[in-house]
């Protein structure tokens, strides 16, 4: 298969959990959808497989019926009210959670083949430096690393960029910082975990938007409201619909 024909797949990570990655990953599948692009959300969080609950989808299935050969991932996959294809995750299975680099793959690969419309895939994999984490972080074109500007998060961040550095993989790993007050709040956030990166692993992270804060998220999550059709002139509709448009290029260039 000529390789231009397939999606560009990009990971969304945390060195830690509770920044918002999971909620980042939903909201940018769906600002996608609304640039009239085919996206298919893994939800490879093997801790905390809730984005179904996020999207208010019934998914009968999930990632770990594939992974064991119970199913096709067309007969675990779910398209959702907002357009865009979920695979459910499997909270706590082992067999998910060894998956190695080929399996990975070939999970990805059978997505792409089973919805060959596809234009990206976006995997929302488990906060942390697991094995199986990293093992989906790989399988991607993109790396999106969320942060928040707080000490465990940068820190936990760092540590899952220094792993990156070490596998020679810095190259399209960008940070992306959430619940900042503005973009330029975002941008000194950026700056700050560059700096650290120049100094201590001698190369740079990149750069592409932030996600401001906004008191809709809280109110939305409690009501399992789409953002964008209840908020629409929001700041996190504007931060995520600005994230969408630079993830695209950045995909369409790789």
């Amino acid at each position: 298969m000529d390789k231009e024909q397939k999606p560009g797949v990009i990971g969304i990570a945390s060195g830690k959990g509770g920044v918002g990655k999971t909620t980042i990953s939903v909201n940018l599948a769906i600002a996608l959808t609304k640039r009239e692009k085919k996206v298919a959300l893994i939800d490879a969080d093997l801790c905390l497989a809730n984005a179904q609950i996020l999207l208010g989808a019934n998914a009968p299935f999930n990632l770990s019926d594939v992974v064991n050969g119970r199913k096709e991932i067309k007969d675990v996959a779910v398209e959702t009210k907002q357009g865009l294809i979920l695979v459910p995750g499997a909270s706590g299975n082992s067999e998910v959670a060894n998956l190695n680099s080929l399996q990975t793959q070939s999970l990805i690969q059978s997505l792409f083949e089973a919805y060959r419309e596809l234009d990206i895939i976006i995997v929302d994999s488990a906060a942390g430096l697991s094995s199986s984490n990293l093992t989906f972080i790989r399988a991607c074109d993109l790396r999106l690393v969320v942060m928040q500007d707080e000490p465990a998060s940068i820190a936990d961040a760092y540590g899952l960029i220094k792993l990156q550095s070490l596998e020679k993989r810095m190259k399209d790993l960008f940070i992306l910082p959430n619940r900042v007050e503005n973009q330029a709040g975002g941008q000194k956030l950026f700056e700050k975990m560059n700096g650290v990166c120049m100094r201590f692993l001698e190369e740079p992270v990149g750069y592409l938007h932030s996600i401001e804060e906004d008191d809709v998220m809280r109110t939305a999550s409690r009501r399992r409201e789409n953002i964008f059709e209840k908020y629409p002139n929001s700041k996190l509709v504007n931060s995520f619909t600005a994230l969408a448009e630079k993830v695209s290029f950045a995909i369409s260039a790789h």
